[in-house]
């Protein structure tokens, strides 16, 4: 657990120094619609409380779903409570514009870099896949080559990661817009994917607790790009 508490750590710090060095690059003082700085800090308190609770609600309920005791945190859970946090703030502060691409680099980070701590954490983690035949299936102790879903996932933001920094200079209005929407749907699409090769116990027909985020947060992100799309195309 040592070992997944410095991921954790070079995880943050890594998603700090990239998003800075993007809000740098590209002049993003703060999240578009966002103009006082008392609102800039209540919105910021707004997304880390959805973020500690979603992280944690989510994360122990499926453990519990799965019949592991205890209590954990997951990056999805987080995710999806930082946007009920951001979306209900958004609402009674009367923003209507899209606040979430000033976190997107420095997020994408944070996941790839804590994915690899999830993995060199192994089976107390929870978070391997199933079992495999493929040739880069990965033995977590217990002699059995499982998935290593953890580094699929990595991989999928980082490559994400690498069209966002090709593509934005080339388009900032877009990425400004719908960026967000984009990342949230690349997210989910792939998460939903990763989901069928994980353990965790379902909760709807084949579908788990975790994929019925994921098909929340789908529903979400394509209302927003229809939406934005009709506003500034």
């Amino acid at each position: 657990m040592l070992l997944h508490f410095i991921f954790d750590l070079l995880a943050l710090a890594s998603g700090v120094l990239v998003s800075l060095w993007f809000r740098r690059k590209y002049g993003l003082q703060r999240p578009a619609g966002i103009t006082e700085t008392s609102q800039h800090h209540y919105y910021l308190l707004a997304l880390l409380l959805g973020l500690v609770v979603g992280s944690t609600l989510f994360g122990t309920l499926n453990l519990h779903l799965s019949g592991q005791d205890g209590i954990a945190k997951s990056m999805l859970g987080g995710v999806f409570g930082a946007i009920v946090a951001a979306e209900t703030f958004k609402h009674f502060a009367g923003i209507r514009r899209s606040t979430g691409l000033y976190f997107v680099p420095g997020l994408i980070m944070l996941i790839a870099v804590g994915r690899v701590g999830c993995f060199l954490a192994g089976l107390p983690d929870f978070t391997y896949g199933t079992e495999t035949s493929l040739p880069w299936g990965v033995d977590f102790g217990d002699g059995v080559k499982r998935h290593p879903v953890q580094l699929y996932e990595s991989l999928t933001m980082l490559v994400f990661l690498t069209v966002l920094l090709m593509r934005y200079p080339r388009n900032p209005l877009f990425w400004q817009a719908q960026g967000f929407y984009v990342f949230v749907m690349v997210y989910s699409w792939q998460r939903f994917i990763w989901e069928f090769i994980k353990p965790y116990s379902s909760v709807f027909y084949s579908i788990n607790l975790f994929q019925l985020l994921c098909l929340l947060l789908i529903g979400y992100a394509g209302r927003m790009l229809l939406t934005t799309r009709k506003t500034h195309g």
